[in-house]
């Protein structure tokens, strides 16, 4: 790793050590862009990192999220840790997590509900309130899309053939409403008139995990991709 103040002297290091060990990981610190972007097109063996270009992401992350309390490279992309404290009017209020990880590309790692212990990776199944405390994963353009409410199209629908036993119809509508956001009374009807397909759109992963749950249930159900009427298992 060269990371000096000086970027020539940081490329005079990382070639030294590649000349030595063809086989090592250059990692080189710069400071403009336009020579990043050259040393990286010469050098396709060293990893090239340009400060001011990630604080300048950093600096566009807070504009847009509440607090950005960190941030790492991962494949070439600044991935910035962004805390949001959940408002009445927040673009985030009333989403599932499964809605917020896939419709606005961002990942949920921590979620803390009033003054209850904080939750490491949570459940997908969580609907987002007032005053919760939400930290994701996300780059600039997932950020950007929170700001801006722009949700990913819902696409996919799941179809319900049957339940095999009495219980299955109970746990079925149980899983319904907490997977896709149904109301558990809607969903509790929807079981009593199979086979059917659950009236309400879901994101493509979030449509394949609820056919999952349900067929663990012993419902059997599929996914239904967009513009098809044949299902997925």
């Amino acid at each position: 790793m060269a990371v000096s103040d000086d970027e020539v002297q940081n490329l005079e290091v990382g070639l030294l050590a590649h000349r030595v060990n063809p086989l090592c990981r250059a990692i080189i610190r710069t400071y403009d862009q336009r020579f990043t972007d050259r040393v990286a097109q010469i050098f396709p063996f060293t990893q090239v990192i340009c400060v001011s270009a990630i604080a300048a992401e950093a600096f566009a992350g807070a504009a847009f999220g509440e607090q950005v309390i960190g941030l790492f490279r991962l494949e070439q992309n600044t991935i910035l840790v962004t805390q949001y404290t959940i408002d009445t009017d927040d673009t985030l209020n009333g989403l599932l997590l499964s809605e917020v990880a896939y419709g606005y590309g961002v990942l949920p790692i921590w979620y803390q509900h009033a003054l209850q212990p904080g939750k490491v990776m949570p459940s997908e199944d969580i609907r987002l309130q007032p005053d919760d405390c939400l930290i994701v994963l996300a780059n600039i353009s997932g950020l950007r899309r929170i700001e801006q409410g722009q949700l990913a199209v819902k696409s996919w629908q799941v179809r319900v053939d049957k339940a095999m036993t009495a219980d299955a119809l109970f746990d079925g509508a149980s899983e319904i409403a907490r997977v896709s956001g149904y109301q558990l009374r809607d969903a509790r009807e929807f079981m009593t008139r199979l086979p059917n397909t659950i009236p309400c759109w879901m994101h493509h992963h979030q449509a394949l995990r609820l056919a999952r749950l349900l067929n663990r249930t012993q419902v059997k159900a599929w996914a239904i991709p967009p513009g098809e009427s044949k299902p997925i298992n």
